[in-house]
């Protein structure tokens, strides 16, 4: 190469380096996944605060009727919706009908993964899980499975499909140590897992902010009425082997333990009332809400509980509460981060995840599922002893503003991504 040329040459090579460690590298584009239509606030405030982030965001979810691909495109974020929930109506059948419906869901969500230029897909919920590990083999697009609760690993066919389909995935974010767990047992490497908790955004459960006495005002009861609340959905009982021994034959969301502790309580604190907030998880969901509200008609004990349904305002709800219950039979972390955001004494099942936010005698009371009387026990001593409750209770909301945060989960998860891309930034 002639002198001159070289020079040039040499100049255009050392001008090009300088752009290219200047410009801004590509977006990292992320498609978020879950088999919901409806409802599932965590799921908008996970996909909004990593656009917040700067991630390019691409939301899919179930092709149900619902409104969460409104929410989601109100918040600048574009849905895509894909089959992935089957068989609301079904139990023990329901396993052969995933097993039919799912290769289409695959098929058409690799599709959509190849189109849209994924660089990585974080599905969450069992079904999206499953559905997007295998379409991401087929587009071959990393995959980050989310893990909210550990229920599918305390079933032994669940288990059994997870134990054979997660080994591609590239990393395993769990929504509690517990669950971390539950995967170390299985056999997948600790450098795959890891602990992101699905966190609140601390700004809208702020108590300070929240008129706590409105709520009581609707339902017509006065200031200084001893009021014990449950905010979750009514999961209905399952029968089939896709149910964790544990829970077979029992919502699992412990309703009918809740309305047994509350007799108890009633009956040695007569002026006590009680909240199950929250509608129906699906069509049998609802059958199961009207038949706990039947059940209390017949028992002469539907003047002291109250049903309200889903309810937005859910802070407002919160406030109200002189104790937070949260007695699933399995569960991640639960409604526990809200209740203790906003500084409500709780009392909670001793599963999953939740002694992970409600730390025994430092955050809140922990009591055994299924235990009627141990649950009556706690509510009644934080009803009696207000200033354990209210110690338990801003302890509480500082352990969450430290480690259970919607910007901790962002943050979480934005080091998580790229680490999985491989060095593509957001």
């Amino acid at each position: 190469m002639p002198p001159a040329e070289a020079v040039a040459h040499e100049a255009w090579t050392e001008a090009a380096a300088g752009e290219a460690r200047t410009r801004p590298a590509r977006r990292l584009r992320v498609a978020e996944i879950t088999a919901a239509a409806g409802h599932s606030p965590w799921f908008t405030n996970i996909c909004g605060e990593l656009r917040r982030r700067g991630f390019d965001v691409v939301a899919v979810i179930d092709s149900s009727p619902g409104d969460l691909s409104a929410r989601l495109t109100g918040l600048g974020v574009p849905c895509r919706q894909v089959p992935m929930y089957f068989g609301g109506r079904l139990d023990r059948v329901r396993p052969l009908l995933y097993a039919a419906a799912i290769p289409y869901a695959v098929v058409r969500l690799a599709r959509l993964l190849r189109r849209e230029r994924i660089d990585v897909a974080h599905s969450h919920v069992y079904v999206a899980n499953v559905v997007t590990r295998l379409a991401c083999l087929l587009a071959g697009v990393p995959h980050v499975a989310g893990i909210a609760a550990p229920r599918h690993l305390e079933a032994a066919l669940t288990r059994a499909v997870e134990s054979a389909t997660c080994r591609g995935d590239r990393a395993i974010a769990c929504g509690c140590a517990y669950a971390a767990a539950l995967y170390a047992r299985l056999g997948v490497p600790a450098d795959r897992l890891s602990v992101v908790y699905y966190g609140s955004p601390a700004a809208d459960f702020d108590p300070s902010t929240v008129d706590a006495l409105a709520f009581r005002r609707e339902l017509g009861v006065s200031n200084d009425t001893p009021l014990v609340g449950m905010v979750a959905h009514f999961y209905p009982p399952m029968h089939g082997p896709q149910a964790p021994a544990a829970t077979r034959g029992i919502g699992l969301k412990g309703h009918d333990t809740f309305l047994a502790a509350a007799r108890i309580v009633a009956a040695r604190m007569p002026a006590a009332r009680f909240v199950m907030v929250g509608g129906g998880f699906n069509a049998a969901g609802d059958r199961y809400r009207e038949a706990l509200i039947a059940s209390c008609r017949a028992g002469g004990f539907i003047d002291k509980v109250y049903f309200p349904g889903h309810r937005p305002d859910i802070q407002r709800v919160l406030a109200s509460f002189d104790v937070a219950v949260q007695c699933a039979l399995t569960e991640g972390l639960g409604g526990t981060i809200e209740a203790l955001l906003m500084e409500r004494p709780t009392v909670a099942t001793s599963v999953g995840g939740m002694p992970e936010a409600v730390r025994h005698e430092e955050t809140g009371l922990l009591v055994p599922p299924s235990d009627p009387a141990s649950l009556a026990a706690a509510i009644e001593r934080l009803l009696r002893d207000r200033a354990l409750a209210g110690r338990l209770a801003r302890t509480g909301r500082a352990l969450m503003l430290e480690r259970f945060t919607l910007s901790r989960t962002g943050s979480d998860l934005a080091s998580l991504y790229q680490r999985v891309a491989g060095g593509v930034r957001a």
